[in-house]
């Protein structure tokens, strides 16, 4: 073989695997790009995922951040829900007891009342799909909730806590809450 063509085929095959390893390198750059990608993306919540005990441990509303929420737990349990929760933003104040439980004063009806507005409670089943949890009431403090489906957006989840807003156009609607897993 004359040294030109020697030159000639080494020449060639440089460039022919030069340009395969340039193209390597660049199917290794999209392929770790595409799973970095694909970690990156917020995991949406399964109805297994969310199995457990979760508090309130975060409010914020009206731009307000509240760190310190009275007391809430929500429990999910092979499709079924509860949810209590403290929902005024101090602590509830024991009524007294009434002098004659039969007969309560209007003073009386009123501390009742007070001790109990500022909670609420409702349990029944519950599906996920997507990132929007669905609540289908079997019962709950307030009568005209025992039969509702209540939709909360699941606008970050990791697995030890998650935040969820209500669906735009219901009642506060501008509030997220952050629950954190106990259990």
């Amino acid at each position: 073989m004359s040294m030109a063509l020697f030159y000639w085929s080494v020449r060639i095959q440089n460039t022919i695997l030069g340009a395969d390893m340039r193209t390597l390198a660049a199917s290794i750059v999209i392929a770790a790009s595409l799973v970095s990608t694909a970690l990156a993306q917020p995991e949406n919540p399964t109805t297994a995922s969310l199995e457990g005990v979760w508090k309130v441990t975060k409010v914020v509303q009206a731009g307000v951040v509240n760190t310190n929420p009275q007391p809430g737990l929500l429990i999910f349990t092979r499709g079924y829900y509860s949810a209590t929760r403290v929902t005024a933003s101090e602590a509830r104040k024991q009524s007294p007891a009434p002098k004659d439980p039969a007969n309560l004063t209007d003073a009386e009806k009123i501390a009742f009342y007070n001790e109990w507005a500022g909670y609420a409670a409702s349990a029944g089943t519950y599906e996920v799909k997507g990132n929007t949890i669905i609540n289908h009431n079997i019962l709950a403090k307030m009568v005209r909730g025992m039969t509702l489906t209540e939709e909360a957006i699941i606008v970050s989840f990791d697995g030890n806590s998650f935040v969820a807003k209500p669906k735009p156009g219901n009642p506060n609607s501008d509030r997220q809450t952050t629950y954190t897993r106990v259990r």
